[in-house]
């Protein structure tokens, strides 16, 4: 059950800033990936055919995870911006009623 003032939730996607982060973080987690497994297989002495293959593999890896972690981020900053905001505009709203009531009862 959702409150009525509660404004509708924007997808990561649609979000501007959260795009772009996610982006470079999926493109950072698999050059990260493709690096560290492509280093590691050459450092265990593969033959250069294995270490593209595994470095390949690494970057597939890295930029899975890299999109998983940026996505649950992203989540978590989108709705705890949307919580403050509701908590400010709720304030703002107790604060116009608190000098309403002040005032109708300086009125009378």
């Amino acid at each position: 059950m959702s409150d009525d003032r509660t404004p509708p939730l924007v997808a990561p996607a649609d979000d501007l800033r959260a795009a772009a982060g996610i982006r470079r973080s999926k493109a950072r987690a698999a050059l990260a990936g493709f690096a560290l497994a492509g280093f590691t297989a050459y450092a265990h002495g593969d033959l250069l055919f294995s270490v593209g293959v595994r470095a390949l593999e690494g970057g597939v890896v890295g930029y899975v995870l890299g999109w998983v972690v940026a996505l649950t981020v992203w989540r978590r900053i989108m709705r705890a911006e949307t919580r403050h905001a509701i908590d400010i505009l709720r304030l703002q709203a107790d604060a116009r009623e608190a000098r309403a009531q002040a005032q109708s009862r300086a009125a009378a």
